[in-house]
């Protein structure tokens, strides 16, 4: 058993996440609060960038309560009814722990990001689970893992606990526990089309502010 196991459901936690953070945009579009030019909202490009902070600072509270209860607990448990449990140094346990809870902050604005493109709640949660969650469930299943490496799904390595070495010869898969990346480039993949959705989400309504 491996400490990446015990959150094995948080790919389909992930989905409720997501959900959350489109309909925080979505719900102040509908009123009006967001991109409209009212004297209300001068300046929606900087509301926006603030309703994403907001998003990512919650999903990462919530990740990180929830990784640093799921995690420590799990593999005592495991432990506990005499399950064979890999060796995890307490720097990578701390890792997967502040790990999946950024990985959730990031997809959390990433999301965002996407509602803000689209402005419509219903349209961005489709995509957004497309790009997180499907690919990484899929991979899991054996299917197309090379998916892992170019889309926000590439993010889960932050979670791989099995070291990795090079002249050790493994099935490298994600049913062995392996990731097509390493844990932080991986991480840095998501962050990075976070940043992008969310980027171009600003330009846009920076652009409809009246002048």
């Amino acid at each position: 058993m491996r400490a990446d196991l015990v959150l094995i459901g948080g790919a389909v936690g992930l989905i409720l996440v997501l959900v959350v953070a489109v309909m925080f945009f979505t719900a102040e579009h509908r009123r009006g609060l967001i991109g409209t030019g009212l004297p209300a909202e001068p300046h929606p490009a900087r509301l926006l960038a603030a309703k994403a902070m907001t998003v990512g600072t919650v999903a990462f509270v919530t990740g990180l309560v929830t990784s640093a209860v799921v995690v420590p607990v799990g593999l005592a448990m495991l432990r506990a009814n005499q399950n064979p449990v890999q060796p995890i140094t307490l720097g990578t346990e701390l890792r997967v722990i502040v790990g999946n809870a950024a990985l959730t902050a990031a997809a959390a604005v990433l999301a965002l990001g996407l509602a803000a493109l689209v402005k419509r709640g219903i349209i961005a949660i489709g995509p957004a689970i497309a790009l997180v969650v499907v690919p990484h469930l899929l991979a899991t299943a054996g299917l197309a893992p090379w998916l892992l490496m170019i889309i926000p799904a590439a993010g889960f390595a932050i979670t791989q606990s099995v070291p990795t070495f090079a002249h050790v010869d493994v099935d490298q898969s994600l049913l062995g526990g392996y990731h097509p990346l390493p844990p932080w480039a991986g991480l840095t993949v998501t962050c990075g089309y976070a940043a992008l959705a969310l980027g171009a989400a600003i330009a846009v309504h920076r652009r409809k502010v009246p002048r």
